[in-house]
């Protein structure tokens, strides 16, 4: 999808920024898989390395990478103007350590890196991709880090089994609509939500195209990335539908 397609649902500012409020809200393990993806870049506090945040949205993940990493560069990379946005704003105090692409994640990002990062991360983002998709993005993102470096993937994986995969997704649903008749998440994001469970749940067996919620199992993606080149691969802590996967680059 392009990222200037005007039906991509982040394509507009109330969208964006109703998501940035209420990430946290939306999803269940939202800091636990941030704080978990910290916790595994092997880097001091004041070590220099290059960062590339694929899908990195309003840059909340970022923020958290510079603030830990004194000297951290990293890159925003996502196709919706209006979180890159967002994403500015937040990482205004970090000055020249933080840098934006507007790109979708299916075109050629890497070339415009200022150099080859050290470590790729990503956030619920790569779940959008076809399956085709995903394989060329862990191609690229091979072929872009730099000897060494990893790529660490926090995203939602679906159970094998569609009856599990239905009740995960129905379980979300109520946790999400809870949030929503809280306060917790804005009410502005309600059209959104509708919208979400009228696809995923609503149409569940329906074919899924680019841009929606392509969910594979957490195997099948260890398995692309495994046939991208990538060792060291593993799932380093998964739960209901969100999973973490590490992949390493040989250093040689």
């Amino acid at each position: 999808m392009s990222a200037e397609s005007p039906s991509y649902r982040w394509n507009t500012s109330d969208a964006a920024e109703a998501y940035d409020q209420a990430a946290p809200a939306i999803h269940p393990y939202y800091e636990t898989i941030q704080n978990q993806i910290l916790d595994y870049l092997p880097f001091g506090p004041n070590e220099s390395f290059l960062t590339v945040d694929l899908g990195g949205g309003s840059g909340r993940l970022a923020e958290r990478v510079l603030t830990r990493f004194a000297a951290a560069r990293v890159v925003v990379i996502d196709q919706s103007e209006p979180f890159l946005a967002l994403a500015e704003r937040r990482l205004a105090p970090f000055s020249s350590r933080a840098s934006f692409i507007r790109s979708p994640l299916q075109d050629d990002w890497a070339a415009r890196l200022p150099g080859p990062p050290d470590v790729i991360l990503s956030t619920s983002a790569i779940h959008h991709l076809e399956p085709a998709e995903k394989q060329a993005l862990f191609a690229r993102v091979f072929a872009a880090l730099s000897p060494g470096g990893i790529l660490v993937n926090g995203d939602e994986f679906r159970p094998v089994g569609d009856d599990d995969y239905l009740a995960l997704l129905e379980k979300w649903s109520q946790h999400m609509h809870a949030a929503l008749q809280s306060g917790r998440i804005p009410a502005s994001f309600g059209k959104t939500l509708d919208a979400w469970q009228e696809r995923n749940i609503a149409r569940f067996g329906e074919p899924r195209k680019s841009g929606e919620d392509c969910l594979e199992t957490i195997d099948v993606q260890l398995a692309y990335l495994r046939d991208a080149g990538f060792d060291d691969v593993r799932c380093v802590w998964s739960s209901e539908l969100w999973g973490i996967a590490i992949a390493r680059k040989p250093a040689h």
